[in-house]
This record gives structure tokens, sequence and C-alpha cells, in this order.
């Protein structure tokens, strides 16, 4: 009798340190959903979850890119994996010639409320609010729709937006990592590409600004320029 229990708890033993190596293989090669785990590179999956650039396989459908990993209250950061060369804005546009001041480069940081901030600044100039008008505002209109367009579902159809300069910096630095992941992905990649951002040039209100991911420079051109490439960017909590 002795025996046959001494049998069974060693077989209980092996069973708990089986679980925990299956439990070790699930975290390195399955779906994570918790983004707080997330690190630069990995790939955002039309449903949700998220996986290593490694284990990404054809039957996989991506969403976005990890570019910036959570750190204390500032959550993960992906970038959509298709781009666009477009415009910022029309010159016919309102906010062609309007000093949007939240969006100046010393204020600008964070696009996530950009839209808005422009919408704001139109009625604090006076200006009648053509936002509406999709075609005005190509590269913003890319950004904010970039969900449904793509036929993303759940939460990740809204929080798309057009990222602050400081944003597109964090993308530079880890240029090579990031690139690979979209590649791997099927996506488009930044190479020595212009990318433009939210953020408005100080001196001369009908010029925005944009990142050169040849060398990280920022730069700008002016608002109706279509030759810079556009990317959508959301949060992962």
């Amino acid at each position: 009798m002795k025996k046959f229990k001494w049998l069974a708890v060693l077989a209980a033993i092996a069973l708990a340190f089986a679980g925990c190596s299956d439990s070790s293989d699930d975290e390195t090669s399955s779906a994570l959903s918790d983004f707080s785990k997330a690190a630069v590179g990995d790939i955002v999956l039309s449903d949700g979850t998220f996986v290593k650039p490694e284990n990404f396989t054809a039957d996989m459908t991506a969403a976005a890119v990890i570019v910036r990993a959570k750190n204390g209250e500032t959550p993960a950061l992906g970038v959509g994996i298709k781009h666009k060369q477009l415009a910022w804005c029309t010159k016919d546009a309102n906010a062609y010639e309007v000093n949007i001041t939240g969006l100046q480069e010393d204020n600008c940081t964070d696009g996530s409320d950009g839209w808005s901030i422009l919408k704001e600044a139109l009625k604090t100039a006076g200006k009648d609010d053509d936002t509406a008008d999709s075609s005005k505002y190509p590269a913003w209109n890319f950004c904010n729709t970039y969900g449904t367009v793509n036929s993303l579902t759940g939460s990740l159809a809204t929080g798309w937006y057009l990222p602050a300069v400081e944003e597109l910096k964090t993308i530079y630095e880890s240029k090579d990592t990031i690139d690979a992941s979209l590649e791997r992905a099927g996506g488009s990649q930044f190479g020595t590409d212009w990318y433009w951002s939210c953020c408005q040039y100080s001196s001369d209100i009908a010029v925005a600004c944009n990142l050169h991911f040849a060398n990280g420079n920022v730069e700008s051109n002016s608002k109706y320029h279509c030759y810079n490439s556009v990317c959508s960017v959301r949060a992962f909590n």
C-alpha cells in the first residue's frame, strides 16, 4: 500500500513540473493579450493578441507592430502595418493657414488628441470646421479611419491617430527592429522615408513637421506636400 502511495506522490510531482514547463512554452510561443509584457517588435494580431516576430506565421493576420513597450503609466504603442504617401492637408483646408498652438513643436509630444486640438484651433480662429471633408485632410483621415478601413474589429477599430514628432523619434530609435517585424508581417517599412507628424512648424503656420528616417532629423514641408509618408499609431493597454 505504501508503495502505491509513493507512486501517486511521484506522479503528482511529475505532472506539476510538466505544467510549469508547458506554461513557460506558452509564454514564448503562444499569442498573448497582456500588453504589459509586449516588447518592441512584437506583432499585434487582428484578434487583439500579440506574438513574437519569430512566431508569426502565414495564417495569422497582423494589425500592428509594437514600437514602444509599456513603461509605468505610459502604455505600449503600436504602429499600423500599412503606410501611405499623403498630404497633411490641402491648400483649401481651413487648417492650412491656422495657428494651431497646441500642436506646435514644443507643445507636441503626444498625438492622441491632435485631431481635437486642430478642430478647436479652427473654432478659436473663427474658421468653419471643415474636417468632415476627408479629402481636405488626407493624412489625418488615413489615421483616424485606419481601423475601419482595414477591417479591424473590436477595440482595434478605433484609437488610431497621426503621431507626434516625439512618437516618430521613438520609432526611429528602434527602426531596424520595427522594420524587420513589419517586413515579416507583410507591411510597409519606414526605410529612409520622410513621415508626417501631427505637429505644426512654429515659425510658419502653413508648414508641418516630419521626421526623416534616414537620419532621424526633424524637418518640415508645406502642409499640402503629398510626398511624405503617413503611419498610424495607437496605444495598447
